[in-house]
């Protein structure tokens, strides 16, 4: 199907059940489409915590369970099936040169430098980090390559390490949004950004179209990130089929994560109910504040107990909290709303992929009118990353 076709449908899928992505659990807790919808809310809160486990880290399963009961979600699946490259390197890998990377990002850099073939021109690395990628692809396709890092440290130990491997790798410390940076995008390269997120990845498409760049492979990443209130469509067909997404919206799109630990999962639930029992403990004492959240903080305070908690986060906020408060009550008060919010969460979560291939197809479309041959595939499977959506656009000769 063409991108500009799959966006239509994709857009108008994700407008007609608004109600259902744009309910935000942690704020409301009988949103409207339960009404709209009761055999599927029915089904969600009569779920037990090992089911609500489950489906948590495995969105496929989530979506076969709750499809009998959202019928358009079938048609949402079969739009976001994209097939998964099956690229392998076309050389050895010096393991001495790459074996201090963790093994989830080493599988990450060599299914993303395998699924983009033979670079186009010298390489543009985009917001490069030490620069693996970029020292993966010149040893592989025996390129020049530029990694573009705004951290000077960073910069200095790519450095180091492009010249214990022998390669032709140059670091250009610049912001990504600086003029700087624009400088260092030109014609004759193929540009490469494995996760640069929001604002960041959004200049490099931007500055490769004004520039004619050659190719790109670009893997995005938080869309959130930017400085815009609400989204600002790349296309033409974006702007026509424009959801007006904020950034909490955003975040929808990349809130589907690879399986966590044990201790994790449960970390996670003390801090969301800590911080709904105190969002309980707000709406009791200063109910002008409700919607003010809570403040972010380090993940020890979370041991510290939940009046502790309450006591910092009131303080943070200018809250004076009285004497006598049932500490007991609002701790399982949260405890019970953390137990809602899971629940129907796994709903709003059906429809992170569709958002997130909407956010791309904009960018692919956007590629496209610039007078680019674009294609999207994975270019890994979700346990790896789920963050696997790759843009390959390569510019069309005049």
């Amino acid at each position: 199907m063409p991108l500009a076709s799959l966006f239509s449908e994709l857009h108008l899928l994700l407008e007609q059940h608004q109600s259902i992505w744009r309910a935000n659990p942690f704020r409301e807790h009988n949103p409207d489409w339960m009404n709209a919808y009761p055999n599927l809310a029915q089904q969600v809160v009569a779920l037990d915590e090992e089911t609500v486990e489950l489906l948590e880290q495995d969105p496929a399963e989530a979506s076969k369970r709750f499809s009998p009961s959202l019928p358009d979600l079938n048609a949402l699946i079969r739009l976001c099936q994209l097939s998964t490259l099956k690229a392998e390197l076309p050389q050895n890998v010096d393991n001495r040169q790459f074996s201090h990377i963790p093994g989830r990002k080493w599988t990450q850099i060599a299914a993303f430098t395998a699924s983009m073939g033979q670079p186009k021109g010298p390489v543009l690395e985009w917001c490069a980090g030490k620069g693996h990628l970029g020292r993966l692809i010149g040893q592989q396709y025996q390129v020049e390559v530029t990694s573009l890092e705004w951290d000077a440290v960073l910069c200095e130990e790519g450095e180091k390490l492009a010249y214990r491997a022998a390669l032709p790798q140059r670091f250009v410390c610049a912001d990504a949004l600086d003029h700087r940076a624009a400088q260092e995008v030109k014609q004759n390269q193929h540009a490469v950004a494995l996760h640069a997120c929001g604002d960041l990845h959004g200049q490099l498409l931007r500055h490769a179209a004004e520039q004619s760049t050659a190719a790109l492979t670009v893997s995005p990443c938080c869309y959130h990130l930017t400085r815009n209130a609400l989204y600002q469509p790349f296309s033409i067909s974006g702007e026509r089929h424009n959801l007006a997404l904020s950034r909490e919206e955003l975040r929808i799109a990349v809130q589907e994560t690879a399986t966590a630990p044990k201790r994790v999962q449960r970390l996670r639930g003390k801090e969301m109910s800590y911080r709904l029992g105190y969002q309980a403990l707000v709406e009791q004492v200063a109910p002008e504040q409700r919607d003010e959240g809570v403040p972010s903080c380090k993940k020890q305070r979370f041991g510290e107990g939940f009046a502790s908690f309450c006591h910092w986060a009131a303080g943070e906020k200018g809250i004076t909290l009285p004497d006598n408060l049932d500490w007991l009550g609002l701790e399982q008060e949260g405890q019970k709303r953390w137990h809602l919010v899971r629940r129907l969460s796994l709903v709003r979560s059906l429809f992170s992929r569709p958002l997130e291939l909407y956010l791309v197809l904009d960018r692919a479309c956007y590629l496209e009118e610039q007078g680019y041959r674009v294609t999207l595939a994975r270019f890994t499977d979700r346990a790896t990353t789920p963050r696997n959506l790759l843009i390959q656009a390569e510019r069309i000769a005049l």
